[in-house]
């Protein structure tokens, strides 16, 4: 008697502060024998020439910040976001973990811009795992946004919109908007900050020169994948 096996592929999505991808995790299943098909039942060969091609992202999106840690409670929450050219949601690129794994229910002012658009709170554990990290360090970081949406699909071209939301102290966030073209050309652009509250501007900076470039036909380098962690 013979055995069958069955191969499921789920996507898995990893991102840190600095680099995006996505792979496929392969798990086996043992299945009982199936009866033979007759002729009239077996299917037609899959070859190249019935396969369906494989769609190919537009390219490679940078988004880079320069952060400054502030040395207080209920502060350096930030998520990174892009939606497209009518406000609808694409996917997320980054979000610090207390937030992204649930932080909400004991903090409920953090982040709740990103957390609103993008329905996070229905989010699968493939896109908690995608965008959940620790907060980062000071300094300059830069993420990768590979022009796929959060089911990993490619997007077309257009202009999108990539999002900044951090908070600076309990509910007090700046929250910075720039837009980015995607295409057969390359492109760049500068965000523009907004204080929520006006008042929200008095605080140290947290997050300050936010920009973002594309590439056209690059594809995201493998070297700048790191692995997931839940972190605090």
């Amino acid at each position: 008697m013979t055995d069958r096996t069955s191969r499921l592929i789920v996507p898995v999505v990893v991102i840190t502060g600095v680099a995006a991808t996505a792979g496929g995790t392969y798990l086996y299943q043992r299945l009982p024998d199936a009866p033979a098909a007759t002729a009239e039942e077996r299917p037609a060969p899959v070859t190249r020439q019935t396969m369906a091609p494989q769609a190919e992202s537009l390219g490679l999106v940078r988004i880079t910040y320069q952060l400054h840690r502030i040395p207080t409670h209920a502060s350096n929450q930030i998520a990174v976001w892009i939606e497209d050219a009518d406000g609808a949601y694409v996917t997320t690129l980054f979000a610090t973990s207390f937030t992204a794994n649930g932080g909400w229910d004991r903090r409920p002012e953090s982040l709740p811009l990103w957390r609103q658009t993008s329905g996070w709170e229905s989010a699968t554990e493939e896109e908690v795992r995608a965008a959940s990290r620790p907060a980062q360090d000071s300094g300059r970081h830069t993420l990768y946004w590979d022009g796929t949406d959060r089911n990993g699909n490619p997007v077309r071209p257009g202009t999108y919109t990539y999002r900044i939301e951090g908070n600076l102290l309990w509910e007090d966030r700046v929250l910075f908007t720039g837009t980015i073209q995607l295409g057969s050309e390359p492109d760049a652009s500068q965000a523009e900050a907004v204080y929520l509250p006006r008042s929200a501007r008095e605080h140290p900076t947290m997050v300050e020169d936010v920009g973002a470039s594309f590439t056209p036909g690059e594809p995201l380098d493998p070297d700048d994948v790191t692995t997931y962690t839940r972190g605090s």
